[in-house]
């Protein structure tokens, strides 16, 4: 599984950036045999102050796309919120509730 995150250094931290990283991967980690890429985006939402919304694009098996997204406060907030809607939505979508199938 390939995880890219896109950018998030530079608008708000290498920190941000590895945190983004390790959350989405710790959660997708149980869906590994399934889910191929993940491409993590988080944008700063500016008419709200701090606010951010994390986007994050799986590919799975067979070339099927599944889109993710959370907002929230701050940028761990919206990535927190991401992660969590990520592993319901991939439960859901495959029905693997862990690494095994």
């Amino acid at each position: 599984m390939r995880i890219a995150v896109a950018d998030i250094g530079r608008a708000f931290g290498r920190q941000t950036r590895a945190y983004a990283e390790y959350r989405i991967f710790s959660t997708l980690a149980r869906f590994s045999d399934v889910v191929r890429e993940a491409n993590v985006e988080l944008l700063p939402l500016p008419r709200e102050r701090h606010a951010a919304r994390c986007r994050v694009t799986l590919i799975l098996e067979g070339d099927h796309r599944l889109y993710v997204s959370g907002r929230g406060r701050h940028a761990y907030d919206a990535i927190n919120r991401t992660a969590r809607r990520v592993g319901d939505v991939v439960t859901r979508r495959t029905g693997v509730t862990s690494g095994m199938r």
